[in-house]
């Protein structure tokens, strides 16, 4: 064989190697399963932006049982057969690559990467197909394939660019980043010089940060320590006196 064509052979094998251990991904071991309905972790996924590459990690525990005519019935696996309604640009791949779960006792988790860039902002209702099997005589036999009913919703922000400002209009940009790790920029574009206050709550409603200032006209960063924060998402409010805006953050 030539030498050339040997060493482009090698080449594109470590090519396809390496996306393909680059297109796998790890379950989250913190995801319970409380009263065995089967669970996705996160319950919220963290916003998209368009032209920004995304990736996810969506971990699942099968359910244990499931409800067929009535009847309580055990679970052996279940497939994910499609997922419908994705992002332009996004894709997913499951581990196991074949996308079929088996229900173990202790269990065990899987998970999907959603991972591209997506191209079109929007909010996207994921509707998850899985068609659960059921032991017939000791082998998996399919039952008809139904929709999740913990099917995840995933919004795609726009851009973040600060190009297009109404010079008359009070505007937020999208934080950056969002999900974040430690300190996020919250950025806004102020028509006239204002107080501005911004507040952080937890879920619960709790006010865990506020920071007031004055906004000369023109861009204005607020920069937030969550450093020290769980993970999980998170509230902001940016208040004027005569403008009230709540938007979302994520804790990675």
């Amino acid at each position: 064989m030539n030498k050339k064509i040997f060493f482009s052979l090698i080449l594109l094998l470590l090519v396809v190697s390496y996306q393909k251990i680059y297109s796998q991904c790890t379950p989250d071991q913190s995801c319970n399963d409380v009263g065995n309905p089967g669970e996705m972790c996160p319950e919220v996924l963290p916003p998209a932006t368009v032209n920004i590459p995304y990736s996810q990690v969506v971990t699942i525990i099968p359910p244990a049982t499931f409800v067929w005519s009535g009847q309580t019935v055990n679970i052996n696996k279940i497939k994910i057969s499609k997922v419908e309604n994705l992002p332009n640009g996004l894709s997913y791949t499951c581990n196991p690559s074949n996308c079929e779960f088996p229900v173990t006792n202790p269990l065990t988790r899987y998970c999907i990467l959603l991972s591209g860039t997506p191209t079109i902002a929007g909010t996207y209702p994921l509707k998850v197909f899985v068609v659960p099997y059921i032991l017939v005589y000791g082998q998996p036999t399919a039952l008809p394939e139904q929709i999740d009913s913990t099917s995840l919703v995933m919004v795609v922000n726009q851009s973040s660019g600060y190009e297009i400002v109404a010079t008359n209009k009070f505007t937020i940009f999208n934080p950056q980043p969002n999900p974040f790790n430690s300190t996020v920029q919250i950025s806004i574009y102020s028509p006239s010089t204002q107080l501005v206050v911004l507040q952080v709550f937890d879920v619960l409603g709790n006010r865990i940060y506020e920071e007031k200032a004055i906004a000369n006209r023109g861009e204005f960063t607020f920069k937030f320590d969550g450093s020290t924060l769980k993970k999980g998402m998170y509230v902001y409010t940016i208040n004027t006196g005569k403008e009230h805006f709540v938007k979302q953050l994520i804790k990675n």
